[in-house]
């Protein structure tokens, strides 16, 4: 019988629903050389695990590459500031770097400090339900605003400007990795990386006046501690803005949409809450809403069969990984009872995710108030979640309506 064809990663209908691709590929195509990307593709959980934990092969420094990847020779100048700033990042560096600046925000995400943030998340989710209407799409009414309110209440800013973060990290994230959509290009991210910029670099000169109890304080004090340049602590502190604000309100809106699309799930959750946590990690397993991440190859490496050259990207599909059933009994069941759900959603390795603490947090006090208030809860008849087609990394809902009574 015939290998069925590749996957089209260029179509919005495979955006949508990419999990049948990811099954074509990790069955047919397990290390594939993707032209829309012009990057490879793993997709079997032990080689993007052993990827994912080969630092020395498989380099994070990658913004050059992700936006050559895309842009033609001759577009490239005008995102070169880009590129400059977001080389920078924490998960674009290796080795000393890499490790300077993850100590950099280290103090900001210890067990301690994250506990901390408990009753000011509870605050923010209590008034957010409070407000909702009886027939909310809760993408724009909870999900957007929880993570953006949190980041505000992290870095000590108006509430007000909360929601900037996330136009912001929008027009960044959905360029990176290749937009479906013209509105999110290579001008938009990098109007939306200086305004983003300009804003922290005023903080960070506001905070050297006159320290604060919030997260800019804290860096730039470990920040003088190790001599660190201005340049480098706007990074970082851009950094956290980036990573931890749209998937954390995108991987919020899937976890409820498939507790609703599971009524025998959402019922044993309903009458167990102490299931929670190990809900949250099934959420992230069978639909994380960061689906990959990317690496440039620093050596020639053969694996199943096909040469992978130096200096080319690959992709590591963690969404593919986590649903391989070499590793996950009954992978595209949605369990939360699961047992065994060593999933790849944040990671593995020296970058593991450090906001992993802080998610599960955010996501245990949402789900935990919103199902204790409204035990009614499901989708509206005739108004189905729609999906965002733009991007295929940065996996989220437009929009989910439910009826709350």
């Amino acid at each position: 019988m015939a290998r069925p064809s590749p996957p089209d990663f260029s179509n919005p209908d495979t955006v949508r629903d990419p999990y049948p691709a990811f099954a074509c590929l990790r069955e047919h195509y397990p290390v594939y050389w993707c032209p829309h990307f012009n990057a490879w593709m793993l997709t079997r959980f032990d080689d993007v695990y052993a990827a994912q934990g080969d630092a020395r092969r498989y380099s994070s420094d990658r913004i050059r590459q992700l936006v050559n990847a895309q842009l033609p020779e001759d577009k490239r100048a005008m995102v070169e500031p880009f590129v400059e700033k977001a080389s920078r990042w924490m998960y674009a560096q290796d080795g000393q770097a890499h490790q300077a600046s993850r100590q950099l925000l280290s103090r900001a995400f210890t067990p301690r400090a994250i506990d901390a943030l408990r009753a000011d998340i509870q605050a923010i989710v209590d008034e957010l339900l409070s407000q909702l209407s009886d027939e909310p799409e809760l993408m724009a009414e909870l999900f957007n605003q929880v993570p953006a309110r949190i980041l505000a209440k992290l870095y000590g800013i108006p509430q007000k400007d909360a929601l900037r973060l996330r136009r912001w990290t929008d027009d960044i994230l959905v360029f990176l990795v290749g937009s479906l959509d013209p509105a999110y290009g290579p001008r938009e991210a990098l109007q939306g990386l200086e305004e983003m910029y300009e804003y922290f670099g005023d903080l960070i000169d506001q905070r050297r006046q006159a320290p604060e109890d919030d997260l800019v304080s804290r860096v730039i004090a470990a920040g003088e501690a190790a001599a660190i340049t201005k340049g480098n602590l706007l990074a970082q502190l851009a950094f956290v803005l980036v990573a931890g604000n749209t998937t954390s309100a995108d991987m919020l809106g899937i976890g409820l949409l498939h507790l609703l699309l599971n009524p025998d799930q959402l019922q044993a959750l309903r009458a167990d809450l102490s299931l929670m946590a190990c809900a949250i990690e099934e959420m992230l397993r069978i639909d994380p809403s960061g689906q990959f991440s990317h690496r440039v190859l620093q050596e020639d490496i053969e694996l199943k069969g096909r040469m992978m050259r130096k200096g080319e990207l690959v992709f590591l599909v963690r969404a593919a990984a986590n649903r391989d059933a070499a590793h996950f009994l009954d992978p595209d069941r949605f369990d939360i009872r699961r047992e065994k759900n060593d999933h790849l959603a944040f990671g593995r390795g020296e970058h593991f995710c450090m906001g992993t603490a802080l998610f599960r947090l955010e996501a245990h006090i949402v789900f935990t108030s919103l199902l204790m208030r409204f035990p009614n809860l499901r989708l509206i008849d005739g108004q189905p979640p729609v999906w965002r087609t733009n991007n295929l990394q940065f996996r989220g809902l437009k929009t989910i309506h439910v009826e709350l009574h």
